[in-house]
């Protein structure tokens, strides 16, 4: 497969390609026992390989992504103060586009995301999570990866028993008393050790933490500058705010439309 032949299959919608490799070739992955080998190509692997050879698309690359048109503006977006089951939809629009769903205020000001990513780390108690949080709480859960601060866990299992929502609740409580005995575990071994005790952070309004913030730029940010930031952050889209607009909500740059650009400069 050429590269203009995986550049259109991406573009055509497949989100990942199994490709078969030459023999001698480095990179191998077997799949299912299969006598043949394979590499997995991915939107991530494309456009990696046009930023190791950038200098070829020096012209294009060095414009800003507004003078591109690659600032979209139909993103998605939900409010904090939403049912996150009323997300629920989004989320499964943000998973076919390899994109995430943009908590926006009233104002216009993004405070937050839900990424399709981050919410598959999660347990199977994160289906209980979007079931009956909002928004912002349904943040909170996701930046814990599946282990929410208390006011948050006693929110789900309010909400669970409020909808009659029994197995789920057991499956709750039943992971509640796992993680808890893990916990206990681990605090002896520590202590038997002599190894400082890992302690879970204090949340705060949205039990947010700095380190899972929403990845953006401006729409003055060339494009070579956004795909460095995405690849390194391992994000497949870039927000992008509005600094002459109190840095609102502006739109998004997905990987899909930055391969767009090399794939008219292949023309």
């Amino acid at each position: 497969m050429c590269i203009l032949e995986a550049l259109d299959a991406i573009l055509s919608g497949a989100q990942v390609l199994a490709v078969p490799l030459r023999a001698g070739g480095r990179k191998k992955q077997l799949i299912g026992g299969a006598a043949a080998d394979f590499c997995w190509l991915t939107q991530e692997d494309l456009v990696r390989y046009f930023l190791n050879s950038i200098g070829l698309f020096y012209h294009a690359a060095a414009r800003s992504v507004s003078s591109l048109g690659l600032v979209r503006t139909d993103f998605l977006s939900v409010r904090p103060g939403e049912s996150a089951l009323s997300a629920a939809p989004l989320i499964r629009h943000a998973v076919a586009t390899e994109t995430a769903v943009a908590v926006v205020t009233e104002d216009g000001h993004l405070v937050g995301e839900i990424s399709p990513a981050l919410l598959a780390a999660c347990d199977e108690t994160a289906a209980a999570a979007i079931a009956t949080l909002s928004v912002a709480d349904l943040m909170a859960y996701i930046d814990y990866f599946g282990s929410p601060p208390e006011h948050i866990l006693r929110a789900v299992k309010a909400g669970l028993k409020d909808k009659g929502l029994d197995a789920m609740l057991d499956l709750i409580e039943d992971e509640t008393l796992s993680s808890f005995s893990s916990l206990s575990a681990s605090s002896s071994s520590d202590e038997e050790t002599g190894r400082p005790l890992l302690r879970r952070p204090s949340s705060g309004s949205y039990g947010r933490r700095s380190a899972e913030e929403p990845v953006v730029c401006s729409p003055a940010s060339s494009l070579v500058a956004v795909m460095v930031q995405a690849l390194a952050h391992r994000v497949s889209y870039v927000w992008v705010l509005e600094e002459e607009d109190d840095c609102r909500l502006a739109g998004i740059v997905t990987f899909a439309d930055v391969l767009r650009v090399f794939r008219e400069q292949l023309q």
